[in-house]
């Protein structure tokens, strides 16, 4: 499920022991090794890809793009593109606080996307949970928002979802899941 059904979607998986995943244009969607061991579950693994199918909905890498090209089209125009602090300067003002806009926006259409197809809603904070104790820097400093800040606005999110929406629960299956995922390299 997505809200650009007409995309063809490509999925891959990279070998790397590092959590992470990520999306670019044209619908590709990357997930690493190590993001699938962390998971606790399927449910857990779908939220994460339809958070990044909601960066491919909002098209965050055409817009990151453009800006990037703002940006250096000022610096350049002013003869300052080689400051140090101007570039800090656009960093902290221009890019950064539109990206955790975007994460934001992506964590709207992931939970969409996952309770239409069924997953449990709250795989998503439950995996943002995991997040808490990896020493992520300010939020200021960050492109993305505070991950208790996202829990707390997924859960938000979550109890406005009408309960009959919520009849499958699919994905929870830990034992299985981590069985299926002992196995990959990394």
């Amino acid at each position: 499920f997505s809200q650009r059904p007409n995309l063809d979607y490509v999925f891959q998986v990279v070998e790397d022991d590092a959590v992470n995943a990520f999306a670019t244009m044209g619908g590709y969607v990357y997930v690493t090794t190590g993001l699938m061991r962390a998971a606790d579950n399927e449910a857990q693994l779908a939220s994460v890809i339809g958070h990044e199918i909601g960066h491919i909905v909002g098209r965050h890498s055409v817009q990151q793009l453009r800006k990037a090209a703002i940006a250096q089209g000022l610096m350049s125009a002013a003869g300052v593109e080689d400051s140090v602090l101007v570039n800090l300067a656009v960093e902290l003002g221009v890019r950064r606080p539109h990206s955790r806009e975007d994460e934001r926006e992506s964590d709207v259409y992931g939970l969409d996307n996952i309770t239409e197809l069924g997953y449990d809603p709250a795989a998503m904070p439950a995996f943002m949970e995991k997040l808490l104790g990896s020493g992520s820097p300010p939020q200021f400093l960050s492109t993305h928002p505070s991950v208790n800040s996202r829990i707390n606005d997924l859960n938000a999110q979550i109890s406005q979802l009408d309960p009959a929406s919520l009849n499958q629960r699919l994905g929870l299956e830990n034992d299985a899941y981590q069985a299926k995922v002992a196995g990959l390299p990394g």
